[in-house]
């Protein structure tokens, strides 16, 4: 299992919740052990439930599904909630940009290597997450839009 997409993964987490300090504030371990989860050198690795209570906060499960992929499966959410058009459409927009910056990256120096791969799959499978959640949310609110609002007696 290559641990460079979880590093990767635990640096962009502690990114989303505010930062070294702020993720310390929340989980069981403190400032130094989250900034060797993140380090590239060091063989530590982030725990599944330090990495589960990061992910909540971030509101994504962006270790976890590094986790996942390392070891050949994708994430899938059991149940995809509401969600505003633009929101969702911002998410999408969003998870696009990093992979095309992952991609990028990568193909850069005209080597592709194994952890490279994993990046862009990772990339690949947020924006997968993100389009999936944008068209359920979509098709939800067409199946709303074809519903009557009010009948009135006596109008067919």
């Amino acid at each position: 299992m290559t641990t460079h997409a979880i590093k990767t993964a635990t640096q962009a987490v502690i990114r989303a919740v505010g930062g070294v300090d702020a993720a310390a504030s929340f989980v069981r371990v403190g400032r130094s052990q989250l900034s060797d989860y993140q380090n590239r050198h060091s063989q530590s690795v982030v725990p599944v439930d330090v990495a589960i209570e990061m992910d909540r906060c971030a509101q994504e499960p962006i270790v976890l599904a590094a986790m996942a992929l390392a070891e050949g499966y994708i994430l899938t959410p059991l149940k995809v909630g509401e969600g505003d058009l633009a929101t969702d459409i911002e998410k999408v927009s969003h998870s696009f940009n990093e992979t095309i910056a992952t991609t990028l990256r990568v193909l850069a120096d005209g080597v592709v290597e194994t952890h490279e791969v994993t990046a862009m799959r990772a990339t690949l499978s947020s924006l997968h997450r993100a389009v999936g959640h944008a068209l359920h949310n979509l098709r939800a609110s067409e199946k709303a839009m074809e519903e009557p609002v009010a009948a009135l007696r006596g109008v067919s």
